[in-house]
């Protein structure tokens, strides 16, 4: 599986390319319209290629609503 947008859109989840606060390019994903963008990282990828990107996805964001870094 390539790391792609098109891969997470697939699934079901909402994906897109941005930009971290330093320019390097990252993909963000979510479940819904209401809920947060969460980084795709090189160890969220990896989990979806073994696990299936929605089982992955929900584990590593399963706490994003209690515990999330301010801005």
């Amino acid at each position: 599986m390539r790391y792609s947008v098109k891969a997470l859109r697939d699934a079901g989840l909402e994906a897109r390319w941005t930009r971290t606060r330093s320019g390097a390019p990252i993909i963000a994903a979510r479940a819904s319209a209401k809920s947060r963008w969460y980084l795709v990282n090189v160890t969220m990828w990896s989990a979806m290629k073994q696990e299936g990107v929605l089982p992955a996805f929900e584990r590593f964001t399963l706490l994003g609503d209690v515990f999330s870094v301010s801005q």
